[in-house]
């Protein structure tokens, strides 16, 4: 896979997904099911992880308006594959750079990891 690809998706209690993990085939990927399954949320899921604001989604109005309900968290994990010509920093997020965002109702983070799920970079939000 090339670099900049996202090879799989994991989230927890967001939106109406308690638990979900996909893994991405190389070229084209289709998610498939009936009206209110989740496919959106997917989507929804992959623009919070890289930064879009709840507003914008146009599906809430505050990140902590993603977490599922009765749930004190929710989290979006994405692996971005890292290898080629084309590779961030190889040497130091190696083949696989994941993107974790973590929301609750005080707070919203965004954690990088290399492929070994060591920390490189955190960021803490406290939302109001």
């Amino acid at each position: 896979m090339a670099a900049g690809t996202i090879s799989r998706i994991r989230l927890e209690n967001f939106m109406c997904h308690s638990s979900l993990h996909i893994e991405l085939g190389e070229h084209v990927n289709f998610i498939t099911g009936q009206n209110g399954s989740g496919k959106s949320a997917i989507l929804t899921a992959l623009c919070v992880a890289f930064g879009c604001r709840a507003k914008n989604t146009q599906r809430a109005a505050t990140l902590k308006d993603f977490i599922k309900t009765g749930c004190s968290y929710a989290a979006i994990i994405v692996d971005i594959n890292n290898q080629g010509d084309d590779a961030f920093k190889p040497e130091i997020y190696g083949n696989i750079i994941i993107l974790e965002r973590r929301i609750t109702e005080s707070a919203s983070s965004t954690i990088l990891k290399d492929q070994h799920d060591c920390v490189l970079v955190l960021q803490v939000v406290f939302l109001g």
